[in-house]
């Protein structure tokens, strides 16, 4: 049995990788043609290029499960094309035997997935993103898109953009009475200091007066606030860039502060569930090579998997959405489809069994 487990491991592995690497290469090539508009003085090519190679660790884990379910139909079916599936069913090896062996290198690919998103993927992600926030500022322009924004002291805080070491980049501070706008504070960036202290730096301050309106320069000015570093790094990140526990410390966070954090748990359970999601799309591909797939030509397994893919990520995003529309739990809208997957895969397995 351990040879047969190599002999069909191997296939799918190196199957998985080639599948992988297509989707990949065709992901960074379409991304980089839409992207290429954006170069300019602040944002020269070398920019570009290191945003989409840091996003490249995030984009293989998003890929996965699709690259499971196509390496599996190609694996397999170069298998039954040589009639190697056949030799191997003769000689009395039951087709969920022939299952563990595809599920086995899956497993193991999905648990490096799991390594590369808690890891690589959430540091790697941010540094793009704080590439990409800073892009527009390093020629003075804020913006009020792209970033996070925070209520605390009866104040309203944008931040364009934060670092692992807790340096925010393109801060604003509106400052209200009542109905009414009194200040706003522009730094560039604030670092944080002891005692619920910020450092700001390169700030302007206009202050909205009954006939006048005033503006400050200065190099430095403290900001005093209760907001921690480490609540305000996360804060700014987008929900999909945060590692598990990142997501999970945040989500509590706000749970806390009595304020909604379902996208964080959709995000969360999306990649906690993904090695679920590989083994469900697996089994939907056994029984596609076995039933229905099992004479088809390798450009129709292909084309075959990319279908189910679309459907299974398209569906995946809708219930995942629904969730946050209609308010069930995201946990629920996850893993349905998956669900979903797992019981067609088993009905058909034991209808060509």
């Amino acid at each position: 049995m351990k040879k047969l487990d190599r002999h069909i491991g191997l296939g799918i592995f190196w199957a998985f990788l080639i599948v992988a690497f297509v989707l990949l290469g065709i992901d960074f090539v379409l991304t980089f043609i839409d992207q290429v508009k954006k170069v300019n003085t602040s944002f020269p090519i070398s920019s570009l290029l290191e945003v989409l190679i840091f996003r490249l660790p995030g984009k293989f884990t998003d890929y996965i499960p699709i690259a499971s379910l196509i390496g599996t139909l190609i694996g397999l079916g170069s298998m039954a094309a040589n009639s190697e599936l056949t030799v191997i069913r003769a000689a009395g090896i039951p087709l969920w035997r022939i299952g563990y062996s595809a599920i086995k290198p899956i497993l193991l690919i999905s648990a490096f997935g799991m390594v590369i998103t808690e890891y690589i993927a959430p540091e790697a992600r941010q540094k793009a993103d704080l590439i990409e926030k800073l892009r527009n500022q390093q020629d003075n322009q804020f913006s009020l898109t792209g970033g996070v924004w925070i209520r605390s002291e009866e104040k309203f805080i944008y931040i364009n953009a934060a670092d692992k070491d807790g340096t925010l980049y393109g801060l604003q501070i509106f400052t209200p009475d009542g109905q009414k706008l009194t200040q706003i504070s522009k730094a560039n960036t604030a670092t944080p200091l002891s005692n619920n202290q910020w450092e700001l730096h390169s700030t302007r301050t206009t202050r909205f007066l009954e006939t006048s309106i005033e503006t400050t320069q200065a190099q430095t000015s403290v900001w005093e606030t209760s907001l921690k570093p480490e609540h305000l790094f996360l804060a700014a990140q987008e929900p999909e860039s945060l590692s598990l526990s990142q997501s999970n410390q945040y989500q509590s966070y706000l749970e806390r502060q009595g304020l909604d954090n379902t996208q964080y748990k959709l995000e969360f359970w999306s990649k906690a569930l993904s090695p679920l999601a590989s083994i469900a799309l697996v089994i939907v591909a056994l029984s596609s090579v076995f039933g229905p797939l099992r004479s088809s030509t390798m450009g129709g397994r292909i084309f075959s998997g990319v279908m189910i893919g679309l459907v299974f990520q398209n569906g995946l995003s809708l219930f995942g959405k629904m969730s946050l529309a209609i308010g069930f739990s995201p946990l629920i809208g996850v893993i349905t489809p998956i669900m979903i997957c797992f019981i067609i895969g088993l009905i058909l397995m034991r209808r060509v069994s």
